[in-house]
């Protein structure tokens, strides 16, 4: 299929980048998985409750504090993952793919309003299921500080980058490898700390074994760390997340995230529809 109109040398316009992120917005609104995604999250802080109801005398609101940054972080990036692996395939199985890129918008903007109005869900769920976290907290007579909303919102730039990834690799493949390489990039980047320390080790299997260090060593300058985004003990344990840190945070996952959009936009401009 020719690439028409989407092929001009006309630069980016902004409103249909956000005509295309509204739109995508609405469907995710609308799609099953991510209702149920988001029925069973709030469920799941619910649950807390009962959690700490069998805690140790006093440790009630620190179960719930742990336990909901486990759950919104979790329930967060699957719908990342989920909704990503079936924002690009749902225009290609209701056939609508065609009707956009035969219309005067470049791919890239197509893949761009796709981020954004995934990117909006993700920070409408986690604003969501941060209230509902805090609400459970004071019902268990903890506090919920500044320091909560700090986490929630490397909660935020974790899954503004697992998105990016997930268009990354739904702009290119079908979605059961776009799930299935997503999560797998997820599960190595919360890993990454753990080999950088075994690797850093005065013995174990990254230090004996020559291929396996270097594959290691691979992995840890490649992917990102995950493990970044993840303050809950500081928080449990009273430690400020600093501002620099936040900073630093933000840099490191609009870098990554700015990366594999990059890839996407290569990948969709070069993807054949017929």
């Amino acid at each position: 299929m020719k690439r028409g109109p989407i092929m001009r040398s006309e630069a980016l316009h902004p409103g249909r980048v956000l005509a295309v992120a509204r739109n995508t917005f609405r469907e995710a609104v609308r799609n099953r998985a991510f209702l149920g995604l988001l029925l069973f999250s709030v469920a799941f802080i619910l649950s807390s409750i009962l959690l700490s109801a069998l805690a140790v005398v006093g440790e009630g609101a620190r179960v719930v504090v742990d336990f909901g940054f486990f759950a919104v972080a979790l329930f967060a990036v699957a719908t990342a993952i989920v909704m990503g692996a079936l924002l690009v395939y749902k225009e290609l199985e209701k056939k609508t793919i065609y009707t956009i890129v035969s219309k005067p918008i470049h791919r890239y903007e197509f893949i761009l309003g796709k981020y954004l109005g995934l990117l909006t869900i993700l920070v409408a769920q986690v604003v969501a299921l941060g209230v509902i976290w805090a609400l459970v907290i004071l019902t268990r007579d903890g506090t919920v500080t500044f320091e909560h909303a700090k986490g929630m919102l490397l909660v935020v730039m974790e899954v503004g980058l697992i998105a990016a990834v997930a268009m990354m690799f739904s702009a290119a493949s079908n979605p059961m490898l776009t799930g299935l390489f997503t999560f797998g990039l997820f599960i190595v980047g919360r890993l990454v700390y753990l080999i950088e320390e075994m690797l850093q080790a005065p013995k174990g299997l990254f230090v004996d074994n020559p291929v396996a260090r270097a594959f290691g060593e691979v992995v840890v300058a490649v992917f990102p760390d995950l493990s970044v985004f993840d303050v809950s003990q500081q928080v449990l344990l009273g430690v400020p997340v600093a501002p620099s840190y936040l900073l630093h945070a933000f840099v490191y996952a609009s870098a990554y995230a700015l990366f594999f959009l990059v890839v996407a936009l290569f990948a969709f401009e070069r993807r054949d529809f017929t």
